[in-house]
């Protein structure tokens, strides 16, 4: 962690971990790079930093939802349009 940089409460996640939710994290590094942030989506894996390796932790700032997993945007609606393509190919 970078001198006078904030000290973080929440779950830290590793790298290797996958995810959890969508939104804004915190990078912190150890002692190279002052901390900064990141949008991050649902599923994919925290990364390895270049310099400080796997020393790097994230933790989450802001929960911002990626467009495909909003059910209002992509919920039901997304699922009942391939079905009605799906239908018009078959006939």
């Amino acid at each position: 962690m970078m001198p006078g940089s904030v000290v973080h409460d929440l779950r830290a996640f590793k790298p290797g971990q996958l995810v959890p939710i969508s939104g804004l994290y915190t990078v912190v590094h150890q002692n190279h790079r002052a901390e900064h942030e990141v949008l991050t989506i649902r599923g994919d894996e925290f990364p390895t930093c270049r310099v400080c390796k796997s020393d790097v932790r994230f933790y989450i700032k802001e929960v911002v939802p990626y467009i495909t997993h909003d059910f209002d945007l992509a919920g039901p609606q997304l699922f009942a349009r391939k079905k009605a393509k799906a239908a018009d190919g078959a006939a």
